[in-house]
């Protein structure tokens, strides 16, 4: 069969035949694909800036891998083999910038040539803004009553002020920060406890650390009262001798714990006057001395003096 055989014979239906031929590279492809699988794991992003700028949005932790390959191949990649960063150094200025999500393969992965990794996001587009630090004075966010009786007369918070830094639209405004809540609720002594500073916003940062220390002291209730109407009592007085009846209306004004008050009633308190030195019948002035439980503080008390009449008893 000469050359010119050949070559009509071949050509011979030509159409068809690289139909068949494409079909079948088509099913090759197919096949290849089909046997390939893919597998879904997050790994941590690292993210650089320049020195004086600092992102002013939450950026992503983590970013979404897709690997795929041949079964036996991806069960192999250990996760930590995968890379992924963004570069926004050479980003000197404010403004949106966007930066492409960098994958490095590392061991096993990188002897895997067949391997197809993907990224999720495959860039990130981010606000800069410059990087601004500030100290601010720390506020305690307190919550709660102390038991009935009881009450906070001061707290406080160390340390007392704390450096912030973040980026400048987020951090030039604040005044103060403040801290999670402490609940004083049924405390009857003094107490500290460690409390967690409140972000204003997320992406900021604490230089010394997002704890503190609050100290509260707990006292009990002082309160002052008013009594009227206090019983007047002769003591000492020698028996063949009687005292007139005490005419007026004595007040006393006294301070204490409010629930150690609240344990007496009216006749647990009094005024007294010492009748020891009396011996015969007249009219005397005697000095008037409040009477009270022990812890009671008395503050003023009508009268200091009485003018008492003494009488004999027939």
């Amino acid at each position: 069969m000469n050359f010119r055989a050949v070559l009509d014979r071949s050509l011979h239906n030509w159409p068809v035949k690289i139909i068949s031929i494409a079909a079948a590279l088509l099913l090759f492809f197919f096949y290849r694909v089909s046997s390939l699988e893919e597998r879904f794991f997050n790994v941590p992003l690292v993210l650089t800036f320049h020195e004086n700028y600092i992102p002013a949005e939450d950026v992503p932790e983590t970013v979404r891998i897709i690997i795929k390959g041949r079964n036996e191949d991806i069960k192999l990649v250990l996760e930590d083999e995968i890379e992924a960063s963004a570069d926004f150094s050479e980003y000197g200025r404010e403004g949106r910038f966007r930066a492409p999500v960098q994958i490095k393969k590392k061991g096993f992965a990188m002897d895997i040539s067949s391997l197809e990794i993907r990224v999720e996001p495959r860039e990130l587009n981010l606000q800069i803004e410059s990087l601004m630090l500030k100290t601010l004075e720390v506020i305690p966010t307190v919550i709660g009553y102390t038991e009935k009786g009881y009450e906070m007369i001061q707290n406080f918070i160390t340390p007392s002020s704390v450096e912030v830094y973040g980026s400048r639209s987020k951090i030039e405004n604040l005044k103060e920060i403040f801290t999670e809540e402490v609940d004083i609720s049924s405390k009857i002594e003094d107490f500290s406890t460690r409390v967690r500073l409140k972000k204003p916003d997320s992406s900021l940062a604490f230089s010394g650390g997002d704890i503190v220390e609050f100290s509260a002291s707990i006292k009990p209730v002082s309160v002052v009262r008013s009594m009227l109407g206090v019983e007047i009592i002769a003591i000492d007085l020698d028996s063949q001798l009687q005292i007139e009846k005490f005419q007026g209306i004595y007040s006393m004004e006294i301070q204490g714990e409010m629930l150690e008050l609240d344990k007496f009633v009216p006749n647990d308190f009094r005024f007294t006057v010492d009748c020891s030195t009396l011996k015969k019948p007249g009219q005397y002035n005697l000095p008037v001395i409040p009477d009270v439980p022990a812890g009671i503080l008395v503050l003023n008390y009508e009268p200091k003096e009485i003018k008492v009449k003494i009488l004999e008893i027939n």
